[in-house]
């Protein structure tokens, strides 16, 4: 027994330190529903299986990046509407139009969705809802907890990881980080995240967040706040740099994944396929084990994760002076910030 969680234990600290295991990854699922024209059932110009697969492969490649075992899973893409399915009657009604363009249109768009089969809309996955032609600047409107809790989300696709990532943000919990900003003063806004700076869409270049945070140009900074700046100027959740923001924009803070995190393991969990678990040294034994509220030690967080797997302990930098026995399928990760070790 002694070398068997001797083995155990070695695999978690592998995990930990970035070794070759077969971690598990929690996925987030996505079900794209495409709104097709009510008397020919063709889609929207441009719109094909390959560029949602694509933006797929691309939001992925950075979610691997963050190190937090978190990955967008397109579960289905459907056709919906057509002469077949309701015609001008059914989801087809909404062909080509803006469904977010107002709230009342929104409202009922919503109230379709919900009271008819022919929208599709599943209870466990995220429901994202394609009416517009292929997008040359791609975006999206979703709701962001707690003020909205509905599933549906409208997206207008392109190929690239921006719109997954961004649009997947709001529906986990994040806000822009230019949020309530007052942009007739270009006075920024704040997303209530500590480790994001404040930011605004006035500021085009990232000598005028540095102006504003630290008094100076960019290139007269220390690193840190050179990266401070970059963090929230390249952030996911904001809109600089639009020409290039599929490849720029792919910056995510620790406490932002802290907050997704939390949704994605409370109110949004139905349309995740695990939990993460959080552990800290500064942690309470019986702990919900959410980023504000972390568990003491790994083993009390291995013992609360599900038994049949899919959950992930999210370790935090330190030393955690225990002996463990993991005798459930669970991965064990540390944060970007620094290493995690345990054992006596």
């Amino acid at each position: 027994m002694k070398s068997h969680r001797f083995f155990l234990l070695l695999l978690a600290l592998l995990a930990l330190c970035g070794g070759r295991t077969n971690a598990q990854t929690i996925d987030l699922r996505i079900s794209i529903h495409v709104i097709v024209d009510p008397s020919i059932g063709q889609r929207p110009s441009g719109i094909t299986n390959e560029i949602f697969y694509q933006a797929e492969a691309s939001a992925n490649a950075v979610m691997a990046g963050y190190r937090r075992g978190y990955r967008y899973r397109i579960t289905e893409i459907t056709n919906i509407g057509g002469p077949q399915n309701g015609g001008l009657s059914g989801p087809s009604k909404w062909f080509s139009q803006t469904l977010t363009e107002t709230k009342a249109t929104w409202a009922q768009f919503t109230n379709d969705a919900t009271s008819s089969d022919l929208y599709r809309v599943r209870t466990d996955q995220i429901n994202v809802y394609v009416s517009r032609p292929y997008a040359s600047s791609s975006g999206g409107a979703t709701p962001i907890p707690p003020q909205g809790t509905g599933t549906l989300v409208e997206i207008f696709p392109d190929n690239g990881s921006f719109w997954m990532l961004h649009e997947m943000g709001h529906f986990f919990g994040l806000h822009h980080t230019f949020d309530g900003e007052d942009l007739a003063t270009c006075t920024p806004g704040d997303d209530g995240i500590t480790d994001t700076l404040p930011d605004s869409r006035c500021w085009t270049n990232q000598n005028d967040v540095g102006q504003y945070t630290f008094g100076s140009n960019y290139n007269a900074l220390t690193r840190t706040q050179q990266t401070q700046v970059d963090d929230v100027y390249f952030n996911v959740m904001s809109y600089h740099d639009a020409p290039n923001k599929n490849t720029t924009e792919v910056r995510l803070s620790e406490l932002q994944l802290d907050r997704a995190a939390d949704h994605a393991s409370g109110d949004r969990n139905a349309f995740a396929s695990g939990k993460t678990w959080f552990v800290s040294t500064t942690g309470v034994l019986l702990a919900p084990g959410t980023s504000l509220n972390p568990i003491r030690y790994p083993s009390f967080a291995i013992n609360a994760a599900a038994a049949s797997g899919g959950d992930i302990v999210l370790i935090r930098p330190g030393s955690y002076n225990e002996h463990i026995t993991i005798n459930k399928p669970v991965t064990l990760r540390a944060p970007r910030t620094g290493s995690a070790t345990i054992g006596k």
